[in-house]
């Protein structure tokens, strides 16, 4: 084991980048008592521009997507009922004109209300969660802080935390990042832990596996079984 402590005050916004990996994450501390070559305690860097941009489309899509239908149904109820009266009429380019005039009615009323629920509620709710995301390693565990105006705080034994993954879809890429995912081994019916917005996501995952695989048995005197590697 490793006893080794040097103390450094770093300023809140000006954080180095520590041991030759760029700006994946921050310097917290530099006491090392484990057999790894990293600090006993890390905070990777988020990339809250980027993440707040993410979130924001996100929201965005979810309102408008929430809205459209009840628009359009309502939209093309008016349509029914003001076009009634000319059921006899048969002249296609006239039906046509009026139809195309109310679903253009159902859409701005669509932008208006989803405008209205994106404001109101949801632009808020994307700055807290890019303002309050953090994940960081606490020595023998990780540590993840998210939520927006509910805020989660999170702490798990690298005992329990397997199957580190990165995914990126089409939205996530527009934006240029990715989403660290993780499974907790006594939460295996529920969903994976996602992370989106680290600088670094792939190299984040990188770091983390080896950090699990070093530190999962710290404190423990009877290691037992260990998972096999592919699970981190």
């Amino acid at each position: 084991m490793h006893d080794v402590t040097v103390q450094s005050v770093l300023p809140s916004r000006d954080r180095n980048p520590i041991w030759g990996f760029g700006r994946a994450y921050e310097l917290v501390s530099l006491q090392l008592d484990f057999q790894d070559q990293y600090p006993r305690e890390i905070e990777f860097e988020i990339d809250r521009m980027k993440l707040l941009g993410y979130l924001s489309d996100q929201a965005k899509l979810g309102c408008f997507g929430i809205v459209f239908p009840f628009a359009i149904l309502i939209a093309f109820a008016f349509y029914r009922e003001a076009m009634a009266p000319f059921h006899k009429n048969d002249d296609i380019w006239f039906w046509f004109g009026w139809f195309s005039l109310y679903m253009l009615g159902g859409l701005a009323a669509c932008g208006v209300l989803g405008s209205v629920l994106y404001v109101s509620y949801f632009r808020r709710s994307a700055r807290l969660k890019a303002n309050n995301l953090r994940l960081m390693v606490d020595g023998c565990y990780l540590r993840l802080v998210s939520g927006g105006f509910v805020v989660i705080d999170q702490r798990f034994h690298f005992r329990e935390v397997s199957s580190y993954a990165t995914v990126q879809g089409p939205l996530l890429r527009r934006h240029k990042l990715k989403t660290l995912c993780f499974r907790i081994d006594r939460r295996m019916n529920s969903p994976a832990l996602l992370v989106t917005g680290l600088a670094d996501a792939d190299e984040v995952r990188d770091v983390l596996c080896e950090i699990d695989a070093a530190r999962e048995w710290a404190g423990s005197s009877s290691p037992g079984h260990s998972r096999s590697p592919s699970n981190g």
